[in-house]
């Protein structure tokens, strides 16, 4: 009876320390992706270790950029992680923001370069350190532009912008369309001013930087 015992006590240890491995409640996991985080024990162990990551970040960040880094956060769990299907997907969207969050940046900026699209002329190109920062206004476009499906995430996010701060800026990313059950990865690039917008169905988001710039040069760029 001792060792029946024993057993029994074991087991449900086991399955509460694996329960409660996540930053969260695992007992009180909501909708999928928690409920996927929960069941796996190495996603669980790096929810947690994010967790940590975003507090030395947050206690790291300059007071003037802390509320975008808790607004990028937001977007991370909503655009990135919560559009995840399985485990794979998962660990590699953690280990990815982990990197990010790990350089523990006093200020957070996005990266601005000077690009050569013609060859000629110097033109701004502008990297957002957050990719899903535009999310909402693409699918604003695809309202407008009569097509069905929205973006549900994007993994980069560039601007070319026209002149001074004030000027039209052209916005294009590497994202996820949603259609009914179907995703598909597409860039898509629109402004704010002029109305341009395009979209083209990718092979994979992970193409250079490069081909979304000359995109979004050739199909929405101008003022």
């Amino acid at each position: 009876m001792t060792i029946v015992r024993l057993l029994i006590l074991l087991v449900m240890g086991f399955f509460a320390s694996d329960a409660f491995a996540a930053s969260f409640d695992c007992g009180k996991a909501a909708g999928p992706v928690e409920k996927l985080i929960c069941g796996d024990q190495d996603v669980s162990r790096l929810d947690t270790q994010l967790q940590g990551t975003y507090q030395t970040a947050l206690g790291a960040v300059d007071a003037s950029s802390k509320d975008r880094l808790v607004k990028e956060q937001r977007n991370w769990i909503r655009y990135t992680r919560n559009i995840c299907q399985d485990e794979a997907c998962l660990g590699d969207a953690y280990k990815a923001r982990i990197a990010v969050l790990g350089r523990n940046e006093k200020y957070l900026v996005d990266k601005a370069s000077c690009d050569f699209p013609d060859g000629k002329s110097c033109r701004s190109v502008v990297v957002y350190r957050d990719p899903e920062a535009r999310i909402d206004s693409f699918n604003k476009s695809l309202v407008e532009q009569k097509i069905s499906g929205k973006i549900i995430g994007c993994a980069r996010l560039v601007d070319l912008p026209v002149g001074t701060a004030s000027g039209n800026h052209s916005f294009g990313g590497y994202c996820t369309l949603e259609n009914d059950t179907s995703r598909s990865d597409v860039k898509i690039c629109n402004d704010d001013m002029v109305g341009h917008f395009s979209m083209q169905k990718v092979a994979t988001k992970n193409e250079p930087d490069k081909a979304l710039v000359d995109f979004v040069n050739t199909e929405c760029f101008g003022g």
